[in-house]
């Protein structure tokens, strides 16, 4: 049973023992039941896969061993679209083969989609903006190299799920001025700069606006003993290294306690920022938010906002925001084939396949 699962169990037993105490909350108890009897997925972990070329642990900065990513490039007669992947467990967890992540690459590339899944500095490793920086470094990386690997680096999206989706956001949403202080690979042997612009961003129940997640799960009526309990997983992480002195993975990221920061200091940690500095209506920028409404460990009204935000500032016709009933956070439900597909749909369209 995974850390997650156990978490998820004891907060059962405590919605149980609630309920016959004070009596059942109905909108509660399907919450948590949700996440309690979620279905599963059977994900083939065979590492043996014909339809192409694997690059395993690929090194695209000299920064950090872990600036590593993994690129998975089918056989085809001409040059194909490219998806960065980017994996999420709360800015001190996860690698590039995460369960999620594997749950991407391996249905794209069998759709005809270069897929190449980004592992990247934990908190534990560097602090905030350490892992915008690498994922930026990476995709820069992957576009530099698209003629060697076989894809085209005209033609790229970029999904995050939970904080990866912080991060495909971030590094969807901020010019190459913002966030450059990590150099790829080869980058200082280019005549021309290479530009880490995407064309769509892919974004998974992604947390986007530190220090406003307490309030709207108050506004949801999931009560804060139940999210502890739910997300043990991110407070034993504190322990595990050492940042009990921080309240939340958010401050230990930007090692400064939220209620600490200047409105300056939060704005550079912000996706609505960005989105408002550096987009508009002219825009050629296309989002997918996907939100499950049992999740007690992002509120889906963070999604929500980035939805309202974008669509705002580029256009309606640019963002699509799905809200699914009865999935919690990282719920394997995202990934399956008939979910996916919708995805692979408006990738097809967008990159006119």
């Amino acid at each position: 049973m995974t850390r997650k699962k156990k978490a998820l169990v004891i907060a059962g037993v405590l919605i149980a023992a609630i309920a016959l105490f004070l009596g059942v909350n109905h909108e509660l108890t399907r919450v948590v039941w949700h996440n309690l009897t979620a279905k599963k997925i059977k994900l083939d972990d065979s590492q043996d896969w014909s339809g192409g070329m694997s690059y395993e642990k690929l090194q695209y900065s000299d920064v950090s061993e872990s600036d590593y990513l993994d690129l998975y490039v089918p056989d085809s007669g001409e040059k194909m679209p490219l998806f960065v992947l980017i994996h999420g467990g709360g800015f001190m967890f996860g690698d590039s083969q995460t369960r999620q992540a594997q749950f991407m690459y391996r249905y794209f590339r069998n759709q005809g989609y270069a897929c190449a899944s980004v592992n990247y500095r934990l908190a534990q490793e560097e602090p905030f903006p350490g892992a915008v920086e690498d994922v930026k470094a990476a995709i820069r990386f992957l576009k530099a190299n698209a003629d060697k690997y076989r894809y085209d680096a005209d033609r790229v999206a970029v999904w995050g799920e939970s904080a990866g989706g912080y991060l495909c956001t971030m590094a969807g949403v901020t010019t190459d001025e913002d966030f450059h202080g990590v150099k790829f690979i080869g980058e200082d042997e280019l005549a021309e700069p290479v530009s880490a612009d995407v064309d769509v961003i892919v974004n998974f129940y992604g947390c986007e606006q530190f220090g406003t997640m307490e309030e709207q799960f108050g506004q949801l009526g999931i009560p804060k003993l139940i999210r502890s309990v739910a997300n043990m997983w991110l407070e034993q992480g504190l322990k595990e290294y050492d940042a009990e002195e921080y309240t939340s993975m958010e401050g230990f990221w930007l090692r400064k306690e939220l209620d600490q920061c200047t409105p300056e200091e939060l704005d550079q940690t912000s996706p609505f920022y960005f989105i408002e500095k550096n987009l508009d209506q002219n825009s050629d920028k296309h989002m997918v938010i996907w939100h499950g409404d049992a999740d007690i460990t992002v509120p889906w009204y963070q999604s929500r906002d980035l939805q309202e935000t974008m669509a705002e500032t580029v256009g309606e016709d640019k963002v699509q925001f799905k809200l699914f009933r009865n999935l919690g956070h990282a719920a394997d439900m995202f990934y399956s084939d008939e979910s996916l597909f919708e995805i692979k749909e408006y990738l097809d369209k967008i990159f006119g396949r």
